[in-house]
């Protein structure tokens, strides 16, 4: 099959999960024979480069007009630019991440290309987000309804989808590529709690500081604990962690920055506690990554996490707290479970169990749902709801 993949942004530009998705799944369908295009955005005029066996397209990244609106955006440029590229080399299908991409596919099919559309919703839809944007509303309702088929990463995200905007979707979740974490060996205990967190740190929903002021209460009972920030950090935050915390905690806190990818399966096999109190998240893939490294995991009890964290062998889910708050749930509530965690990692057959839950994530295993979806192929039918792939 030709299969273009679409999103705003790409990988290693940003390192979200909707990234790492285009990224492995582009490279996982070159590896089985496609031709295989990524259309995304990046500084600068168009470009086309080769990505190994997939090729890239690059358009630019600017707003309509030079503005950067909310209710007028790049966002929505790029939905004419993806327009564009499609109609004048229609793939066979597209798999489209954002839905001002997807809303470009349809327009270009109208313009005659004859491109079978996948969109998979790799956030939660929820009606409100769009009340100061209705033209984008209208796009999403659009590609709800053009569609081929319609994809959600979560239970949590599937219902809402049907509860808010009455389309059923096919629940598949985003899938990882596990080799380089599953090859990372697990040091031996050293007697060393070492807490782990890997998002934006910027971005409050995440749970950054409620995991400092979390970690206080942890190192109190367990002496000599320490924490590892891996991610988009400014200054603020920084200070506000540090101020968080007594004084003494300070220097056992480490702020990694972005830093490069590939030092990321080292971070979390280190590791004795991955944690990610973070509220709204589709799905949480991060957690697949520290489990694939043999890594138990402490997460908040809200949007798709619980698809992943279902087993308390393989770690702990926090009750949620006050969502529009933005804390996932309390600080006492947090340690509690971080110290059950650290208790679990220091069993035997912890590691191996944590590592066969993120198996069922893996490539080898939804890889192929993804391609018999884009070829139209078994029960990814418009409109049909299949719950449980994994």
């Amino acid at each position: 099959m030709r299969i273009a993949l679409t999103s705003p942004y790409c990988w290693p530009q940003r390192r979200r999960g909707s990234e790492r998705l285009l990224h492995d799944l582009s490279h996982w369908f070159a590896a089985r024979g496609h031709d295989v295009t990524v259309i995304a955005t990046a500084p600068g005029e168009r470009r086309v480069e080769a990505d190994g066996p997939v090729r890239r397209i690059l358009l630019p990244q600017r707003g309509p007009l030079g503005l950067d609106l909310r209710a007028l955006n790049f966002f929505h440029r790029f939905a004419f630019q993806v327009e564009g590229e499609i109609a004048a080399d229609p793939p066979d299908a597209v798999l489209a991440l954002n839905y001002h991409d997807a809303w470009g596919v349809l327009r270009a099919r109208r313009r005659g290309a004859r491109t079978r559309l996948v969109y998979q919703a790799v956030g939660i839809p929820v009606r409100r987000y769009f009340r100061r944007i209705p033209l984008d509303g209208w796009m999403f309702r659009q590609v709800l309804r053009g569609a081929e088929e319609v994809l959600t990463i979560s239970r949590f995200a599937g219902d809402l989808l049907a509860s808010e905007f009455g389309r059923d979707s096919r629940l598949l979740h985003a899938p990882t590529d596990l080799a380089p974490l599953l090859a990372a060996p697990k040091p031996p205990p050293d007697g060393t709690l070492r807490l782990l967190f890997a998002a934006d740190l910027n971005e409050p929903r995440k749970g950054a500081l409620l995991l400092a002021r979390a970690f206080a209460r942890v190192a109190a009972a367990r002496p000599g604990a320490r924490l590892d920030y891996s991610g988009h950090a400014d200054a603020a935050i920084q200070a506000a962690i540090r101020a968080a915390v007594p004084q003494d905690l300070v220097p056992a806190i480490t702020f990694h920055g972005v830093g490069a990818v590939g030092d990321l399966p080292a971070l979390y096999a280190r590791a004795t506690v991955f944690v990610l109190p973070a509220i709204w998240e589709a799905q949480g893939m991060v957690l697949v990554e520290a489990l694939a490294a043999g890594t138990p995991v402490v997460a908040c009890d809200h949007g798709g996490v619980g698809d992943i964290v279902d087993d308390p062998a393989i770690g702990r889910l926090c009750p949620p707290g006050p969502i529009r708050g933005h804390a996932a749930t309390d600080d006492a509530a947090l340690a509690e479970a971080i110290l059950a965690a650290a208790d679990l990692a220091a069993q035997p057959g912890t590691d191996a169990a944590c590592r066969a839950r993120a198996a069922a994530f893996g490539l080898d295993r939804l890889g192929p749902i993804y391609e018999a979806c884009l070829a139209g192929e078994g029960a990814a039918q418009s409109g049909l709801r299949s719950d449980g792939v994994i």
